[in-house]
């Protein structure tokens, strides 16, 4: 019977090792729910004390709209400028665009 009874606690063994891996497993799964719950909770956080920040910056002083209002004339004056150079020069590139389109150099190349 000693080799029924190595078996029966072999068995039980393996039983009992089963139910730890099983606990384990359940345990290791709880642990991460809860790490991402609290990773959610604390990225809530964040979210709505950066939005608040921003909301505050945005809000504060009265003087933003003054700074966004000068700050939108000096881009438009800025962008008027450029497409007056641009215009002014339209034609000057087109004739050397056209310029290096049309000459082609026959001479062959010297070898190496």
């Amino acid at each position: 019977m000693s080799g029924q009874e190595g078996i029966d606690r072999l068995l039980a063994a393996e039983s009992e090792a089963t139910e730890i891996v099983s606990k384990a497993r359940k345990e290791k799964t709880a642990r991460i729910k809860q790490a991402r719950d609290e990773a959610e909770a604390e990225i809530k956080k964040l979210r709505s004390d950066m939005d608040r920040d921003f909301k505050n910056a945005e809000f504060s002083g009265g003087g933003g709209g003054e700074k966004s209002a000068k700050l939108q004339a000096e881009t438009e004056q800025q962008l008027g400028e450029i497409r007056r150079l641009a215009e002014s020069n339209r034609v000057n590139v087109v004739r050397q665009i056209l310029s290096w389109i049309t000459t082609v150099d026959t001479t062959a190349p010297a070898k190496a």
